[in-house]
């Protein structure tokens, strides 16, 4: 039931609770303190009326020479002036009641007379009540203070519940409110600033998560138009062309057939890229690390690059150490193969590439550097966004879909690294990736250090 009520109805129960209890506790406290010690009170009153109604049964009784009836007329006389009920249990064995009994009694006083017992003395309230009516009265009225303190604290009980209710569920009616915004899609709603520490901790907590999903709904939105773009340029080349070879308007097919396949070829890149961007985004379940040297990977991808460079023209050197890390070879291997590309991609004939492998310290650094045209500053914080190009038209004529230093970026995380970059435009790029080095001991060493220079010029 307590989940179907609301914050205020649950504080205002609760707080009642621990106000009803906190008074029928001092209720119960009061009176197992106070009744004990009014009762002991009284009970001693009784007794010390008892031990008094004793020493003056004595003196009527030398006065009168025994127990006459004008020795029980004056005890009778006495005792209504005290308002007691009054029993004598004579010496003889014979009782005589001066006063009926009525209620508690006092326990049975001796009456001595000349050094010798009479008889017994045993007296009783006469309202039948051990409490006179003046601790009566105290004690009922303590009973109805508490019941008005009970009252009086439910009542304001409320009333704090209401209020501390109505402070406490405003700034959470403002988040459910913005909550269920975003849920309806409006990813630009947010929390205002108010309330405790807590709730304000709880506002910025959903605008901040907000601000994520609206970030993320923009970058959605920009990869689907940026892919989209990607798409149109080269399926728009292949409907042309055959479009153009059924209306017979071509006359060179080959040259056709030629430019189609490499529409196609475009195409089936970018696809792959998107494929493996997909998997690097998800470097948990893809990513088999073991111990593997990073100069192996290096130059296995410098073997294959070597021929491309030659053909265009571009001066590529390695210098491969060797670097033992913990990693996927075949994942460390698109880092590489992707890093050769962009160089390859972005430096003009005549220029230079270098790939360099190297230990340094704890960390096995990879570093490809070019002579190409360089990116500008303010575009060094956008290189690894998805679909991202500074040169779009450019990029476009060298076949650049703008994913490779994305999913770079992506397997260098995976491998719990970090990428640096340093560029300057019409200089060219260094890419450096440090990867933490794993210890190499002589029962299992990889291949010592060795420098391999290599060269390939067109």
């Amino acid at each position: 039931m307590s989940t179907r009520l609301g914050l205020r109805a649950r504080l205002a129960i609760a707080l009642c609770a621990v106000a009803v209890i906190a008074v029928g506790l001092a209720t119960l406290l009061a009176n197992h303190g106070v009744d004990p010690r009014l009762n002991e009170a009284a009970r001693a009153r009784l007794e010390r009326s008892a031990g008094h109604m004793a020493e003056v049964a004595a003196a009527v009784y030398k006065t009168e020479g025994g127990w006459t009836t004008r020795a029980t007329d004056t005890l009778r006389h006495l005792a209504a002036l005290d308002e007691l009920g009054l029993v004598i249990h004579r010496a003889d064995g014979g009782q005589t009641v001066v006063r009926p009994l009525r209620g508690p009694t006092s326990g049975d006083e001796r009456v001595v007379v000349d050094g010798k017992i009479v008889g017994l003395v045993r007296i009783s309230p006469e309202s039948g009540s051990l409490l006179t009516p003046e601790e009566s009265h105290l004690q009922h009225s303590l009973d109805r203070l508490h019941l008005v303190a009970a009252i009086a604290s439910v009542v304001a009980a409320l009333v704090i519940a209401l209020l501390l209710a109505e402070t406490l569920s405003r700034p959470l009616r403002r988040i459910r409110r913005t909550a269920e915004e975003i849920e309806h899609g409006n990813l630009e709603a947010r929390v205002a600033p108010g309330g405790d520490a807590e709730m304000r901790a709880v506002g910025h907590a959903l605008n901040r998560l907000a601000e994520t999903l609206d970030h993320e709904e923009q970058l959605r939105k920009q990869s689907v138009a940026d892919l989209a773009h990607e798409l149109r340029t080269p399926v728009h080349g292949l409907l042309s062309r055959i479009e153009a070879a059924q209306d017979g308007v071509l006359a060179d097919e080959e040259a056709n057939l030629a430019a189609m396949h490499t529409e196609a070829v475009r195409l089936a890149r970018l696809l792959d890229d998107l494929s493996r961007l997909s998997e690097a985004e998800r470097p948990g379940l893809l990513v088999e690390k073991r111990k593997v040297d990073l100069a192996e990977v290096a130059q296995a991808a410098a073997t294959t690059f070597a021929p491309r460079f030659a053909d265009s023209g571009i001066d590529f050197s390695t210098s491969i150490a060797s670097a033992a890390v913990s990693g996927d070879p075949d994942r460390l291997g698109q880092i590489v193969d992707n890093l050769l590309s962009n160089a390859l991609r972005y430096s003009e004939t005549g220029g230079q590439v270098r790939l360099r492998v190297e230990r340094d310290g704890g960390h096995a650094v990879l570093e490809v550097s070019d002579t190409g045209i360089g990116i500008a500053p303010d575009d060094l914080k956008h290189i690894y966004k998805r679909f991202w190009r500074g040169e779009r038209s450019r990029s476009r004529t060298t076949g650049g879909t703008g994913i490779g230093l994305a999913i770079v970026n992506e397997l260098v995380r995976a491998h719990d690294g970090r990428i640096e970059v340093d560029s300057e435009v019409g200089t060219g790029t260094r890419f450096r990736v440090y990867l933490g080095a794993v210890p190499t001991y002589a029962d299992d060493r990889i291949a010592e250090p060795e420098s391999r220079p290599t060269s390939a010029t067109a």
